[in-house]
């Protein structure tokens, strides 16, 4: 095997040597793939692999930047996926062929004579899913894996609650595959059910998390990423077989490209973190026992500008805690004086709006990247005749939220399908209506108030039940505020708007007009549920502090070579440009 490879350079530096060559797979396709190999220490290495969608000259770097920290006993390999960089002859296969194709990668590494047969992974953003992707054949090689901003399901981000989440995929695609990206974006929407044709990207499905090797990880996200669910379901998925693994949720996350509204300085002033976590991890020590299994960033308003946090406001600090806090699931009813109250009305109303998929609601800030992300004020969003508001009551007291957010919602629609949309934000005093998070849900797949693998029309003027998952967030509400959620039916273009015509996605059809109604109060009272935790399950922890000590504690070459790391990664993605 050592000689069944197609060698394309070999460049001796002065202290290494970096070879250029194409690992071949079972089915015969080379992978374009350099490697960093130092000359002096230990014979045979310990490898750190990085395989991208963005060429070794980008977030692959990343892995030599891991090694280069490590010191000589490890070698860095940098792996262009299939369709990307130089491994061209086939198109990208959506993360299908990453399981076989790292099984076979760290195969070929073991029997190489500077190898110690001992792999770990690193990889941000898509590099991140092909690192959750090549696990799922349970590489024996495979030992250790730091990954940031990724999803452990590949259906899960292009289709959050059944809608197709276009901003992000069409975008993406047509910025990394520009000449792939009609087959791949045809493809995609061609397979908008979560069946089979997903079942070897989605790596929570069945049993997989159970029968994985347990090996320890460091995974980052953000509450404001592109990703944010996924990563939190990775670290589930993880801690089914190794305790030892750690999360962190920065603020951030991909709106870092697009100078994140409010919490910007904060992200950078921490960004190490994951980096000396993961590299910790690599290299056999033991973190600072400040930093606990789930180090989270604790957001809180911004000030006047909008640029950056309000001096005073309760949050915008980090807290490490050993596990999520426990939360106390309030339901706020909705009222039809618009409204949201712990007490439900007795009486059943309704409330009704008409959405016109030819002119959709404009999205505005969120958990986006190739469109505009973040905490941006949603008060013009908000003031149409096709969205619907519920406020709170002035704060009293601050209101600390940590954990998952869910509208239930009873709806009817003149139409045999529709979307129905929720937005929560933080109601500053002055008006401002800034967003923290939304979700969507479907009405074609929906079952119930469950997502539902096999698409149900609705029959039109019939009441339906149904969640909208609004993903995760760590927010301190300051007294003097209101919160807000915000229901329609279109949030474009984050998410395809829905034509209401109940074609499958890929089909061509006519818009339909939909007259749409959210039920209140008695047997079909719509709401909100927060998850409510006392402001003391947050103890403030001085990440800033404990970094700065972390890196005095460690060999130079760590502070040198972690920030470049997350510039390796970040600078090849591509983003909005504001």
């Amino acid at each position: 095997m050592k000689t069944a490879l197609v060698l394309l350079g070999c460049l001796a530096l002065a202290s290494a040597k970096e070879l250029k060559l194409k690992i071949p797979m079972r089915d015969g396709f080379g992978l374009s793939t350099y490697i960093y190999i130092p000359d002096k220490g230990a014979t045979q290495k310990t490898c750190i692999l990085d395989a991208s969608t963005y060429g070794h000259g980008g977030s692959e770097g990343s892995a030599k930047s891991m090694a280069t920290s490590l010191g000589d006993d490890y070698c860095a390999i940098m792996q262009d996926m299939r369709g990307s960089g130089d491994s061209t002859g086939e198109d990208f296969t959506l993360w299908h062929s990453q399981g076989n194709d790292t099984f076979d990668t760290l195969k070929w590494t073991q029997e190489q004579e500077w190898s110690n047969g001992i792999v770990y992974q690193t990889g941000t953003s898509a590099d991140g899913i092909g690192a959750f992707m090549g696990f799922t054949d349970n590489p024996p090689q495979l030992k250790k894996q730091y990954v940031n901003w990724a999803s452990v399901d590949a259906h899960g981000f292009p289709f959050p609650g059944g809608a197709y989440r276009k901003g992000l995929n069409d975008g993406w695609l047509k910025a990394t595959f520009r000449p792939q990206s009609s087959r791949l974006i045809a493809e995609t929407k061609a397979n908008e059910a979560p069946g089979p044709w997903w079942n070897d990207v989605n790596v929570t499905l069945g049993n997989k998390c159970e029968n994985r090797d347990p090996f320890p990880a460091v995974l980052v996200g953000a509450w404001y990423d592109i990703f944010q669910n996924g990563n939190i379901e990775a670290y589930e998925c993880y801690n089914k077989r190794n305790s030892n693994t750690k999360l962190v949720m920065e603020a951030c996350g991909h709106c870092l490209l697009q100078a994140c509204p409010i919490y910007l300085a904060e992200d950078i002033a921490h960004a190490s973190l994951g980096g000396l976590l993961g590299t910790d991890l690599f290299a056999g020590r033991q973190s600072p026992s400040e930093i606990k299994n789930v180090t989270f960033f604790v957001m809180g308003a911004g000030d006047a500008s909008g640029l950056a946090p309000a001096i005073g406001a309760p949050g915008n600090y980090y807290t490490s805690l050993e596990e999520w806090p426990k939360f106390n699931p309030v339901k706020y009813f909705f009222t039809s004086k618009g409204g949201a109250v712990v007490e439900k009305e007795a009486t059943q109303t309704s409330l009704n709006y008409t959405y016109d998929p030819t002119h959709p609601v404009p999205s505005h800030g969120g958990n986006n990247l190739m469109i505009r992300c973040g905490a941006l004020n949603q008060a013009e969003q908000e003031n149409r005749p096709d969205v619907l508001r519920f406020t709170s009551d002035e704060l009293t007291e601050d209101l600390a939220i940590t954990g998952g957010l869910t509208a239930t919602l009873f709806v009817s629609s003149s139409a045999v399908d529709t979307d129905f949309t929720a937005k929560l934000t933080d109601v500053y005093p002055s008006g401002k209506s800034v967003l923290l998070n939304d979700g969507i849900v479907r009405m074609r797949w929906r079952k119930g108030t469950a997502f539902s693998a096999d698409p149900q029309l609705i029959t039109p003027g019939q009441v339906y039940e149904v969640e909208i998952f609004m993903w995760s967030t760590s927010y301190i509400f300051p007294k003097g505020h209101k919160w807000r959620v915000s229901i329609s039916s279109s949030n474009n273009p984050r998410f395809e708007p829905n034509p209401n015509n109940g074609l499958a996605l890929s089909a061509n059809g006519p818009n339909v007009t939909a007259h749409n109604n959210v039920f209140l109060g008695g047997s079909q009272a719509s709401y909100m549920t927060m998850p409510v935790v006392q402001k003391s399950q947050l103890p403030k922890v001085d990440v800033k502090a404990v970094i700065d000590r972390w890196f005095d504690e460690r060999p130079a070459s760590w502070r040198e070579n972690i920030p470049k790391m997350r510039e390796a990664a970040i600078t090849s993605i591509p983003s909005y440009e504001l």
